[in-house]
């Protein structure tokens, strides 16, 4: 099943199975007692989307059912994204070594290159000790009660807020970002670009052209965000061990994570600023026209 709607059956009827079906194939993905490390990181994706696709459903849902499930689909992915974080800092470091060339290449960085290695080797170990029984036991608690959702068979009245309160989410974020540049601030805005996108990606049928290319933009500044997240990452764990480096070589890797991180920052923000251009409601009322002259033609 394509992670978007379509024109056969309601909104929310839709919605839901999709939810359902990232879940069910989380647990595929999973059923093994040594997941691999590609599996694993496809089964994070789909809690990912599934997340998104619930809080268009929210309205539907009410406040109790929804806080249940997400919070649900929310621990059972955060393990799986511990092992995704310790190869995601070993990736960065090799991206600024890339990306800065001669300069970072003289840097001897074999000594944090060790700890990154050992530390995901820990997380990787850990995560098979565990076979995810309780999380697998979640996800399973959630494809049981999902046939019970009392969502309907209903549309843009239900998926309409759910999109609206995402996008104000993420424009609300963005100035806070914009105003703090702090990691954390940052991070959250990462979170709704990400619920947004993948939102965008299931609604993409309305308007494939326009949409398409809006969710495009959401993927790019996801990336741009991502990156950054990743590189404070990185240099939390330089500054907790700083023996990893020797003490030059300790400081000039932090200067080029911060100036990568303000590159990042900039082309995110330009970025950001279009996409959030809109009003709330605005982009809503925009797309409630998209979805109503989509179900017109399948009319």
């Amino acid at each position: 099943m394509a992670y978007e709607l379509n024109a056969t059956g309601t909104g929310t009827h839709r919605v839901a199975r999709l939810v359902r079906k990232q879940v069910e194939d989380t647990l595929e993905l999973l059923g093994p007692e040594s997941a691999s490390d590609t599996a694993i990181h496809t089964a994070r994706k789909h809690l990912k989307k599934a997340r998104a696709a619930l809080r268009l459903l929210r309205d539907a849902l009410g406040p109790a059912i929804y806080a249940r499930e997400n919070s649900a689909l929310r621990d059972a992915a955060r393990p799986l994204s511990v092992l995704r974080d310790g190869k995601a800092l070993i990736d960065q470091l090799d991206k600024l070594v890339k990306r800065y060339g001669a300069p970072a290449r003289a840097l001897e960085l074999d000594g944090l290159r060790r700890l990154l290695e050992r530390e995901r080797t820990e997380a990787r170990a850990q995560l098979r000790r565990s076979r995810l029984r309780h999380e697998m036991t979640l996800l399973r608690g959630v494809v049981a009660r999902s046939a019970r959702w009392p969502v309907g068979r209903r549309g843009w009245s239900v998926l309409g807020p759910g999109l609206e309160r995402v996008y104000k989410r993420g424009r609300n974020a963005l100035a806070v970002a914009r105003a703090e540049r702090t990691p954390e601030a940052l991070h959250e805005w990462r979170k709704q670009v990400k619920y947004f996108w993948h939102q965008l990606q299931l609604l993409e049928p309305l308007w494939p052209g326009h949409i398409g290319e809006l969710a495009g933009e959401a993927h790019h500044l996801g990336d741009y965000l991502g990156d950054d997240h990743d590189l404070a990452v990185l240099r939390g764990k330089l500054m907790e061990h700083p023996q990893a480096l020797a003490p030059p070589a300790r400081s000039a890797l932090l200067a080029l994570i911060d100036r990568c991180r303000t590159e990042l920052q900039e082309k995110a923000l330009v970025l950001g600023e279009r996409i959030y251009e809109e009003k709330p409601r605005e982009f809503a009322a925009r797309f409630e026209r998209y979805w109503r002259s989509w179900r017109r033609r399948a009319a």
